[in-house]
């Protein structure tokens, strides 16, 4: 990011307990502030947790139950402020006007079942690789005491967790709006953050994003686990399962933590393991069908995809449908001196093929 120049930048405190938006001055020039601001976008455009929106058209903005017509759409603000820089305090202002209206009418829907935090609202103009993108970002805001006068002032956290939402709008060759890149600290994407505050539409929907997930990490298994440790990838594949089988969305980067932390059954495995994770972690960009790094799953399209099976031998066949709890407690293979065998620990199973006493 060495070629990444800030234009413009504006902060306003959104509070829904206050009667509006409140402006807290910059100085572009500041020090701290070009620390700070390059500290956050850093996060984000290193972040892998996003999926790509496009805005709706200006006709379609009365869709929205919570459009505020006396605002104009983002996208026509952002619009007016990519080469009159005289339309960014009034556009910007704007905006978090409009965040604060929606806020405001989404807690009165929501009433008493949780409250909107409170934030500040970022925005930055920016020019990188001689194109103008613009981040608008809800940043945590809160009291800290300061050590030089051990008084309680306000500001912005520094934390990982400080982002709440935000949104990446990239702009074309013609300066026409060519991607628009929305992420949230939550599991889900926040409805009202992009569809009444951004009024925008995902381009890629839960199916089509669950099924590219599912086929791509299976794939991946099959290629670089399963022909050097078995056991791993039945096991690894098997966590997969559970997790698209049980969440409610998938947050990429959180999979990828949860399969670096696999307990590694075959020594084969553990020189190829790092390499292994980092396909995974390319895998929404690189696969044949990409896919967005947060979004709702959607379990049904992948109900006929989990099932597999083992050839134990002839005639006998291990069907595996769907995750099993524990699996590593339930199945153990060994050997003694009548062969290999697997051990299948089911009480069901004894029921079926006891024999005498049943001991």
């Amino acid at each position: 990011m060495d070629d990444l120049i800030i234009l413009k930048c504006a902060l306003h405190k959104i509070d829904i307990e206050a009667s509006k938006p409140i402006e807290i001055a910059l100085d572009i020039n500041a020090e701290g502030l070009k620390q700070y601001t390059m500290l956050v976008l850093h996060e984000l455009l290193e972040s892998s947790r996003s999926r790509y929106f496009e805005f709706l058209a200006n006709e379609e903005l009365t869709s929205s139950i919570l459009s505020i017509p006396s605002i104009p759409s983002v996208p026509s603000m952002l619009s007016s402020m990519v080469d009159d820089d005289c339309e960014w305090d009034r556009c910007s202002s704007l905006i978090a006007n409009k965040l604060y209206e929606v806020e405001v009418l989404v807690q009165e829907k929501i009433q008493r079942l949780t409250n909107i935090r409170a934030g500040c609202l970022l925005q930055i103009k920016l020019s990188h690789a001689d194109r103008i993108s613009f981040i608008i970002v809800k940043i945590d805001h809160s009291d800290f005491l300061d050590e030089s006068d051990l008084t309680i002032k306000s500001g912005l956290p520094t934390s990982k967790t400080r982002l709440q939402k935000a949104a990446i709008i990239s702009l074309g060759e013609e300066k026409e709006i060519k991607d628009v890149v929305i992420s949230d600290s939550k599991p889900t994407i926040t409805e009202y953050w992009y569809l009444h505050f951004l009024v925008a539409r995902q381009l890629t929907d839960s199916k089509h994003n669950t099924k590219s997930a599912f086929n791509a990490i299976d794939k991946l298994l099959k290629d670089e686990v399963k022909n050097v440790s078995p056991a791993d990838y039945w096991f690894i594949r098997n966590d997969v399962v559970s997790y698209f089988r049980n969440e409610d969305s998938l947050v990429f980067d959180e999979l990828v933590e949860k399969i670096e932390k696999h307990t590694i059954e075959s020594k084969d495995l553990i020189p190829k393991f790092d390499s292994f994770i980092e396909s995974f972690k390319k895998l929404p960009k690189s696969t044949r069908m990409p896919f967005d790094t947060q979004f709702d799953l959607d379990t049904g399209v992948i109900k006929t995809r989990i099932n597999r099976k083992v050839v134990l031998d002839d005639n006998f066949e291990l069907r595996i449908n769907g995750e099993v709890d524990d699996l590593r407690s339930k199945v153990k293979a060994s050997e003694d001196d009548g062969g290999k065998y697997i051990k299948i620990y089911s009480d069901k199973g004894y029921e079926e093929f006891k024999t005498g006493g049943g001991h």
